[in-house]
């Protein structure tokens, strides 16, 4: 093992000194790793510095100035290696630890003053921008650590480490335990004077008194390595771009190790990596031989950056023999590039671990911005005037209906090409040119040209490219000099922001924008879950046509379209966001994407839908039928979005195949939206267009067409939508159309949306009144939950138009004034529809029938059935595949690198070049327009690369503060091969264009003041035409250089700049060295280091102007802050704590963090979301609360920012924080994770009860949540806050549903018991303080409390549900059981044992009774007839069966009856008593003073008796008879 020295710093005679100890190994890693900072002075290798090596024999040598032990071996093989001892006193460790009394021999020493300054540097102010501290680190200060421990820590790290509360012992190991009991890593923190730091691995307390690395020169030339050199230092020796080596750069070394056996003079094809033979640092080099050893199969030992510098070389010459030996075997060197270019991706510094990768700033996570330099003048631009957007052209925000102020961004993917450079716009014009004539210029057939653009990424690209495309259009097509002529070459722009609309109509734009307004407002109000839809008003109000509630003109209204979705919205982020989270929406692969296809196919075909649109068909209904806005059908609304084209249907086919047919025939006259509230405060929405020229509902002056066109839209957004009864929905459709039948377009139904396109497809039929008002009852329109309806849908449109029936209008030919607007809304300009006829998912073809291309001229038929006007047609653009953004994954189109290539140097995604002149001819014969995608903002990944200045930006151009890259030089795609179809056509028709139309070529643009430029005719795109580029994954130190000098390796023709390695310098060497000064540093280049940054072992240094390395608070000569420990180690993403507990924030690449200032930084936790931090003043760290411009935040004890979060201070006060501002919430409510708080003035989390706009609402003592519903107070009581608004609810009776009622008393207590109010009794639950309802048993009694109102029963009869009656006791309540009981005036009941009224006969204490059948009332002194007609009497009194004997019914009536024995009622002839009597045959009644007939005999019985009578006259009405013995009249 090598022996290292070992410092340690003694105190002799007064003086300080340096003790060097041989000992082995290294300390434990105690930074993090980040990238260098290079400066620009050249350092000459300093030839005084001596490298040293200890003897490895045994013992302990000790090595004093000026001594000098050469290992080197004169013969040159692959053992030697040439090493010099360090200049360096050494002594003994006992010697060293021996006391102040001891003496060390030629010791160098350090003044006492000096010393102690570099002792207390960890005691300056952090903050302080000056170098307080020592410039240079003094070895005596430190100490390097022995390889067979762990560092030890001194005692006053110990005792500092064990002050702090937090800090905790464990294993052996200190640590800052953190609250929630993980230990915090990369921190540091100065307690009396004494800075502790806690790593960034494990968060252990390491020292900081001891050296992270080894001290020594080493040679890095010898006589194996001198024959690395390179050959000469001419550039066809090298591999280079634009004359600068970089990490895959190749070389001509002089010698070849041939079979690895015998050196030879290298041939011009022997041509080795710069990585074989030097590398940028110890810790690359430690990486290649570890990867290489494991590649080759050599060895698994692993080394590491505490391996000697010459074990290491020693073990890269190893290598180096085995590459040669495969070389020789192979015969070939491509294995040995494959491998390099494998191990550089593994490598932070070249790859994209050292960008700066942020999903949050950009589509492809991080861009580039090319900057000025003399390094790279070939890229350097006057231009690069950053987004110039319609918002912002002039470089000041002009427009305001947007709240972005400048309405989009610059950098949106790729090679963002600088539309500012006027050779560049020219260029612009020249492609538009071509791309418009295609067809003549490529294919020789003008009927195969485009008719117009849709502009891409309007609110991305310089604005002047819409001066460009307009000024072309006037000039070459005449378009603002007629409606006709305008409508005859439609174009669109993608013009998102809300500016874009009043720029499009300031510049008389050529083409027309978004009504986005009204895109986001159906999108809102319709396709969105129930829970998250607006308003339908939201449907009339949220549109560029103000007058859409009562539009009755045209004109007064910008010229715009309008869509449901698109290619490349909706679909996309719905994938990322929803069903694959694990991608971040724009780089998944194909098996992901076919994956989440099919979640979302399934999902667009359940009712209840996860994550796709919820009514389609109502979408578009509003957006076929509304006035003054062009619609745009998407293709993927039709058909699934992924699949083959036009192979599968979407559920939504049917409604819009339907609605776009009888657009044609119905879609005309004037407007009204309304949404109607009916009496049971229901929603609906009404939109009529009122019929061919009827612009007005009372205008009746039309043509033979008005009654038969015209529409009406229903719509609600409510699938729950019940009106009531008397609910009606009365919608006048113009006078003109009085006592007419309308039938169906479209109907919602339970089944779904019914289509019916002709009438002949349906018998359903309303009539309209003679006012024309049709109207609609609740029967008609109902809300529905079916796969294509959330809520409902109808239209309908008048009964009797003829086949073919056609309404649109042909647009004008009069010639437009000179003020004139080319678009205007106008008739003939909403008789236009667009399709959009592609999806960016379309699968990639199995065979060449299933191209997109192929597809569209075999139907063109059913597009102008469609009433399809103007086909937008895919990108046509050969697509490249580099898989870093989903465009050249789904290779749609919009990711190229020839912007002439459309299918010509091979078929792209929608076939071949006659396939797409065949679509466009097809369209052409069927009288549709095809417009073309014009894609000025990007060229993707050129075939050339190109060394740039850049600095990583943010989508802006503003530059990520903290960024490894910044003005560094990179390595781009930026150049074009110059054998492409950009060479060929490239400004090839610029000539011709300015003889023609010179306008164009004078006219000044806004951004520049200047006109385009044709002067140069771009042939290959270079890094001079772009402002910039995404990032490559190259990294930050990919264009390799010398980080002791900051200089950048280069071969040209000004001379070379090469390393140590390759110029043969057999003096320079590499290591850290004290000079008897301070610690210095010499570069794997052979460079001592000054005003640079080293990186070694996982740690970065910095050394000053002169070259010694620095500790503590220091400025940089880039006039930045750093902080180095004492031990020379940079902190990086670092906190870092002084004694007055301030903290401050070293980032990323160590640069303190300045303020006052906000700073965004990429969320440890998520890297999908951003987190903020805030510097005041003095450069302190905001943690906890603080106020800041007026508003309060709260920070992490790591310094982020609060959002969306209720944190607890350090007082237990909660406090909430909004997601979007993180400002405090104050004097309101929040909801957080499904719970209510109200956060008082200070923004306290309220507790307890608390009085709150005048209502009492309650918070948990503990938790802050609001209570809504029972809460059980301290003594026991239950008190009741509304489970809407939680108030406290007192005095009243309240229910919880189900029926479930309660009453809260005047202080609020729910009562419990029974309660005496409003002159009625209730009864509450004891334990509950339910209120009792129905039959229940309190204190052994059975009670009744009303079912409705709870109020209790008393005197009165329930009838249960079973039909069984019971009686409450008119004082008790008590329900009445066995026994009888009366209600008064002798009404008599008898209750069972259940306590129901017993009914019918009954034999109770031996008396046969009966109670009636209904109501249960005891029969007294009535009779009662059974159903066999039998009359039975109970006793007035008893009210026992009367029997054997008579009885009157009714008192005083002389109405009489006898009863059997068995208490029947006997009828007819009876002797009773020996007396003849005569009861009536069919009531039983005692017959008396009347005359009866029986068997033909008449009979006469007393008046007063009853007895028949004999042997007597009688008088009756007035006539005498007289009856014999047998009683019979005579």
């Amino acid at each position: 093992m090598e022996r290292k020295l070992r410092y340690k710093l003694h105190k002799v005679k007064k003086q300080w000194v340096t003790i060097a100890v041989a000992v082995a190994g290294l300390a434990t890693v105690i930074g993090v790793g980040g990238t260098s900072v290079s400066a620009d002075e050249s350092i000459a290798v300093d030839t005084n510095a001596q490298s040293s090596t200890v003897d490895d024999s045994g013992g302990q040598e000790e090595i004093t100035a000026g001594e000098t032990n050469s290992a080197a071996n004169s013969n040159a093989t692959a053992d030697s290696s040439a090493t010099v001892e360090q200049s360096q006193t050494a002594t003994s460790e006992q010697t060293a630890q021996a006391g102040s009394q001891d003496t060390v021999t030629n010791s160098e020493t350090v003044e006492q003053s000096a010393t102690e300054a570099s002792a207390n540097t960890n005691k300056e102010d952090v903050t302080n921008s000056e170098n307080k501290s020592a410039e240079r680190q003094d070895t005596a200060a430190v100490v390097t650590a022995d390889d067979t421990q762990v560092a030890d820590l001194t005692d006053q790290e110990k005792q500092a480490a064990l002050s702090l509360d937090n800090v905790k012992l464990v294993d052996g190991k200190y640590y800052y335990v953190q609250p929630d009991g993980s230990y915090k890593k990369n921190f540091a923190i100065t307690i009396d004077g004494q800075m502790l730091y806690f790593d960034a691995e494990t968060g252990a307390l390491s020292s900081t008194s001891t050296y992270s690395f080894s001290q020594g020169l080493t040679n890095l030339v010898d006589d194996f390595t001198s024959h690395n050199k390179a050959y000469d230092s001419s550039e066809a020796s090298f591999e280079l771009v634009d004359g600068y080596l970089t990490a895959n750069s190749w070389y001509r070394p002089a010698s070849i190790l041939r079979n690895g056996q015998t050196w030879e003079a290298s041939t011009q094809d022997d041509l080795r990596p710069v990585l074989m033979s030097w590398w940028p640092s110890k810790d690359t080099q430690v990486a290649y031989l570890n990867y290489m050893t494991k590649y080759l199969g050599a060895s698994n030992e692993d080394f590491t950056t505490e391996t000697s510098q010459t074990t290491l070389n020693k073990a890269a010459q190893l290598v180096q023999t085995q590459i040669e030996q495969r070389i020789s075997t192979e015969n070939n060197t491509q294995w040995l590039r494959s491998a390099i270019q494998a191990f550089v991706k593994t490598q932070s510094q070249w790859n994209v671990d050292s960008e700066n990768l942020n999903r949050n700033d950009h589509l492809q996570h991080g861009a580039l911005l090319y900057n000025n330099s003399d390094l790279t003048p070939w890229a350097n631009s006057d231009y690069r005037l950053l987004n110039r957007t319609p918002t912002n052209q002039t470089g000041k925000q002009k427009y305001f209906a947007d709240s972005n102020p400048i309405g989009g961004y610059e950098f949106l993917l790729s090679n963002d090409v600088d539309n500012s450079n006027p050779v560049v716009q020219a260029e612009m014009l020249n492609q538009l040119h071509y791309l418009m004539n295609w067809g003549s210029i490529v294919m020789g057939d003008d009927q195969a040209n485009f008719d117009g653009v849709r502009v891409d990424a309007v609110d991305n690209v310089n604005a002047d490219l819409l001066q460009i495309y307009t000024n072309y259009f006037q000039d070459y097509y005449g378009v603002n000099k007629s409606e006709a002529d305008a409508l005859a070459h439609i174009s669109i722009l993608e013009a998102w922001s809300y500016n874009d609309n009043q720029y499009n109509i300031d510049t008389n734009g050529a083409a027309i924008s978004i009504d986005n307004y009204s895109r986001l407002a159906a999108l809102s109000t319709l396709t969105r879950q129930t829970n998250e839809r607006q308003g339908l008003e939201s449907l009339i109000t949220d549109t560029l046509n103000k007058e859409r509630g009562n539009n009755s003109v045209y004109g007064d209204t910008i010229a715009n379209y309008s869509f449901v979705r698109a290619h490349d919205s909706e679909v996309q982020t719905i994938i990322a966001k929803e069903i694959d989270t694990t991608t971040d929406g724009y780089t998944f692969s194909l098996d992901q994407l076919k994956q989440a296809f099919k979640i979302y196919n399934e999902d667009m075909n359940k009712v209840e839908k996860t994550y796709t649109h919820y009514n389609i068909p109502a979408a578009y209904a509003l957006l076929l039928s509304n006035m003054e806005s062009v619609p745009r059908v998407y293709y993927g609304d039709l058909y699934t979005d992924d699949g083959q084209y036009m192979a599968t249907k979407s559920p939504y086919y049917d409604a819009i195949d339907t609605l776009m047919r009888a657009r044609i025939a119905y879609v005309s006259g004037g407007q009204s939206m309304a949404v109607v509230n009916t009496d049971s405060n229901k929603s609906v929405l009404t939109s009529v267009r009122y019929g061919k020229d009827i612009m007005t509902a009372d205008d009746t002056e039309g043509t033979d067409l008005s009654r038969t066109s015209g529409m009406l839209t229903l719509v609600s957004n409510d699938p729950d939508l019940s009106l009531s009864s008397t609910d009606k929905v009365t919608v006048n459709m113009g006078a003109i159309h009085a006592n007419q039948a309308y039938r169906p377009l479209l109907l919602g139904t339970q089944d779904g949306v019914k289509s019916y396109l002709t009438d002949a497809d349906t018998s359903l039929v309303k009539y309209t009144d003679e006012n024309g008002n049709l109207t609609f009852t609740a029967d008609e329109i109902k809300g529905y939950s079916t796969v294509d309806m959330s809520g409902y849908l109808a239209v309908w449109v008048p009964v009797g138009a003829q086949a073919g029936q056609d309404i649109r209008v042909a647009a004008s030919n009069q010639a437009n004034g000179e003020n004139d607007l080319t678009y205007k809304a106008s008739e003939a300009l909403d008789s236009q529809l667009i399709y959009e006829g592609f999806s960016n998912f379309q699968d990639f073809v199995t065979n060449d029938s299933e191209y997109t291309n192929k597809r569209i001229a075999e139907n063109t038929d059913l597009f102008k059935a469609w009433g399809v006007t103007s086909f937008e047609m895919a990108p046509q653009y050969v697509s490249t595949d580099d898989g870093t953004f989903i465009d050249s994954i789904i290779q749609n189109g919009y990711a190229f690198d020839d912007r002439y290539d459309l299918a010509m140097s091979q078929n792209n995604k929608y076939g071949s070049k006659e396939d797409l002149a065949n679509a466009l001819k097809a369209l052409h014969a069927a009288g549709i327009q095809a417009i073309a995608d014009w894609v000025p903002d990007q060229i993707y990944s050129l075939p050339g690369e190109e060394v740039v200045t850049a600095t990583r930006i943010d989508s802006y151009g503003k530059e990520i503060v903290d960024a490894t890259i910044n003005h560094s030089l990179y390595v781009a795609n930026t150049k074009s091969s110059g054998e492409d179809y950009q060479a060929q056509y490239g400004g090839a028709f610029l000539d011709e264009l300015q003889a023609k139309y010179p306008n164009i070529f004078s006219v000044d643009m806004i951004s520049t003041g200047k006109p385009i430029d044709p002067s140069t005719k771009i042939k290959i795109w270079e890094a001079k035409y772009f402002n910039g580029t995404n990032i490559l994954k190259k990294g930050s130190d990919y264009v390799l250089g010398d980080n002791a000098s900051g200089k950048y390796f280069t071969v040209n023709d000004k001379g070379e700049f090469l390393p140590a390695a390759l110029n043969g310098n057999q003096d320079a060497k590499t290591g850290f060295y004290y000079d008897g000064t301070g610690m210095t540093y010499y570069s794997t280049s052979g460079n001592k280091a000054q005003s640079s940054f080293v990186y070694e072992g996982g740690h970065y240094y910095y050394f000053n102007q002169d070259g010694y390395m620095v500790t503590g608070s220091y400025k940089a000569d880039d006039g930045k802050t750093y902080f180095f420990l004492p031990n020379g180690v940079q902190l990086r993403d670092t906190i870092v704590e002084d004694e007055d507990g301030n903290r401050y924030y070293y980032g990323k690449t160590g640069m303190l963090f300045t303020g006052p200032n906000w700073y965004s930084q990429v969320d440890p936790t998520n890297p999908n979301q951003l987190v903020y931090r805030y510097f005041d003043e003095n450069n302190v760290m905001a943690v906890g609360l603080k106020t800041i411009d007026g508003a309060t935040y709260y920070f992490d004890q790591d310094g982020y920012q609060a959002k969306g979060k209720m944190i607890i201070d350090e007082d237990g006060n909660r406090r909430y924080f909004a997601e979007n501002s993180g400002d405090m919430a104050k004097n309101k409510f929040a909801e957080i994770d499904g719970n209510w708080y109200y956060f008082d003035e200070n923004g306290v989390a309220a507790k307890g009860e608390v009085t709150i706009n005048g209502s009492v609402l309650y918070f948990d003592e503990e938790t802050s949540v609001q209570t809504k519903g029972f809460r059980t107070d301290v003594d026991g009581n239950l008190i009741y806050y509304d489970v809407n608004s939680g108030a406290k609810v007192v005095n009243s009776f309240f229910t919880t549903g189900d029926n479930n009622w309660y009453y809260a008393r005047s202080n609020g207590h729910v009562a419990k018991g029974f309660r005496h109010m409003n002159g009625q009794w209730y009864y509450f639950d004891q334990e509950t303080g339910k209120q009792a309802k129905g039959k229940i048993v309190v204190n052994g009694q059975t009670l009744y409390f009303d079912p409705d109102s709870g109020a209790q029963v008393k005197g009165d009869f329930v009838t249960d549900q079973d039909g069984h009656i019971s009686y409450y006791d008119t004082k008790t309540g008590a329900m009445k059981i066995n026994g009888f009981f009366t209600t008064g005036a002798n009404v008599w009941y008898y209750a069972d044992a259940n306590g129901y009224l017993v009914k019918g006969n009954q034999t109770i204490d031996g008396q046969n009774l009966y109670f009636n059948q209904t109501t249960g009332q005891q029969a007294k002194g009535v009779s009662i007839t059974d159903a066999q007609g039998r009359k039975y009497y109970y006793d007035a009194d008893s009210g026992d069966l009367v029997t054997n004997r008579f009885a009157e019914e009714t008192a005083n009536s002389n109405q009489w009856y006898y009863y059997d024995a068995n208490g029947v009622a006997v009828k007819g002839e009876q002797k009773i008593n020996n007396q003849e009597l005569y009861f009536d045959q069919e009531t039983g009644q005692q017959v008396k003073g009347k005359m009866v007939t029986i068997n033909g005999r008449r009979y006469y019985y007393d008046a007063d008796s009853g007895e028949r009578v004999k042997n007597r006259y009688v008088r009756i009405d007035g006539g005498w008879y007289y009856f014999n013995s047998d009683g019979v009249a005579v």
